[in-house]
């Protein structure tokens, strides 16, 4: 039995909960990655995964094996990358993490150009909210919007995650231009949510938070389509400078501040937006190419 082979079908079943998706994420055959996995179990003397017609789950051994195996397998990867990352230009596969609405506005026209520099870089990139774990994933860069940075991680700060009252000229002209925090209730709002429900905005005022609490026009866990909203003359909407600076630069949209407070989109206005990455991956010249170029670019 090839262990390392079937170490790596084993985590990939265990990532993608098929035997189909590993296989063709692994660019082989469902049924030799069935035949590893059984190979790998038949040598333990235990079941890794349940196998079901509609679920493919780990075991209670499956998941604490995996914990163990997970390292061993990165190391591994890591070592054959730093043997292959040997040309002039960098080459071969990146994979990263970032926010949905900053990788789209931001992340990737960047990615574009360097793709257009590099043409031996592919990009492998996952739009999520979803937090990674860099210890125990395949990913070589997140880019993430936090106020705690993970301390196992580098972290390079690109910006301040600012966010900024906007509206339409045609709205505000039709509702009023708010000045203060009690203005807010006379308008129409557009608000994000997360997975664990509505963020209200929150105004400090002396030092002192509020809640502004007044229920939404429009709700969505999609921040462009907040964006979307407020140029078409919906509402107010709290977003990242990031998101709208060029609608401001062109007046479809108007920044509001506010005289006796300052919004804020949680009550820990900390936040920066990082690039995350681990020392042994910068090595290869693959991830310091996209890493020191990003950075330039976004910083």
């Amino acid at each position: 039995m090839d262990k390392i082979r079937a170490l790596e079908c084993f985590a990939a079943v265990a990532k993608y909960e098929s035997f189909s998706a590993a296989a063709k994420a692994m660019g082989v055959e469902a049924s030799s990655v069935s035949r590893r996995i059984q190979e790998l179990e038949a040598s333990l003397g235990t079941v890794l995964i349940h196998r079901t017609t509609r679920v493919v789950k780990l075991t209670e051994l499956g998941d604490l094996y995996l914990d163990h195996v997970r390292p061993i397998i990165a190391a591994i990867t890591h070592a054959d990358d730093s043997i292959r990352d040997r040309p002039d230009e960098p080459v071969g596969t990146v994979r990263l993490t970032v926010s949905p609405g900053y990788g789209e506005v931001c992340v990737m026209p960047a990615l574009r150009a360097l793709m257009a520099r590099y043409p031996g870089l592919v990009f492998d990139i996952e739009m999520t909210d979803q937090v990674f774990n860099l210890d125990e994933s395949d990913i070589d860069i997140a880019i993430r919007a936090t106020a705690a940075p993970p301390e196992r991680s580098i972290a390079r700060k690109l910006s301040d995650n600012e966010f900024v009252l906007v509206g339409s000229k045609d709205y505000l002209d039709q509702h009023g231009y708010p000045t203060c925090v009690d203005d807010l209730q006379a308008h129409k709002t557009l608000l994000f949510r997360r997975p664990n429900g509505v963020l209200f905005w929150q105004a400090r005022q002396n030092d002192q938070w509020i809640e502004v609490t007044k229920p939404p026009s429009f709700v969505s866990n999609m921040g462009r389509l907040l964006v979307d909203e407020a140029l078409a003359g919906a509402g107010l909407a709290l977003v990242p400078i990031w998101g709208v600076s060029e609608y401001l630069s062109s007046r479809q949209l108007i920044q509001l501040p506010l005289d006796d407070a300052t919004l804020h989109i949680s009550r820990n206005d900390n936040s920066g937006i990082y690039l995350l990455y681990h020392r042994p991956k910068y090595t290869l010249k693959k991830v310091q190419t996209v890493v020191d170029f990003l950075f330039q670019e976004l910083a």
